[in-house]
């Protein structure tokens, strides 16, 4: 797991291949998660008041730079509780398994988000006009 908090989560959505051993088995969450964060965020109290008061809605490049950024922060918190851990600084193991197991969830679901985006998009240059 150790591997993984050393990784810069920005540049793997800008490199994907760094990832060789990847399982690009379908995942039929991240199309929930997909269809989900759609619905949310157009049924959301900020995005109805923002539309009535004539604001940009955030852009979609803004949302995922957004979610990478939130996701990469996880990731940075978990290194810190294991190394506060390693150290002896503190003995909460359980607060460090947590921070490490979400930052885990988070990187996975990015993935299978950005597999399915990938794949969207090859589907959309397939189609023949």
């Amino acid at each position: 797991m150790s591997p993984i908090g050393s990784i810069d989560v920005s540049s793997l959505v800008r490199n994907p291949e760094m990832l060789p051993g990847l399982n690009k088995a379908p995942a039929s969450d991240a199309d929930s998660l997909v269809q989900s964060l759609g619905a949310s965020a157009a049924s959301s109290p900020a995005a109805g008041a923002s539309a009535a008061a004539g604001a940009k809605p955030a852009s979609f490049s803004s949302m995922l730079e957004n979610a990478v950024q939130d996701v990469n922060s996880k990731m940075q918190a978990a290194d810190v509780e294991k190394g506060k851990l390693l150290t002896g600084e503190t003995s909460n193991v359980h607060q460090a398994m947590i921070a490490v197991q979400e930052s885990s969830v988070a990187f996975s679901l990015m993935v299978e988000v950005r597999n399915k985006l990938v794949d969207s998009y090859q589907e959309l240059m397939r189609m023949q006009v």
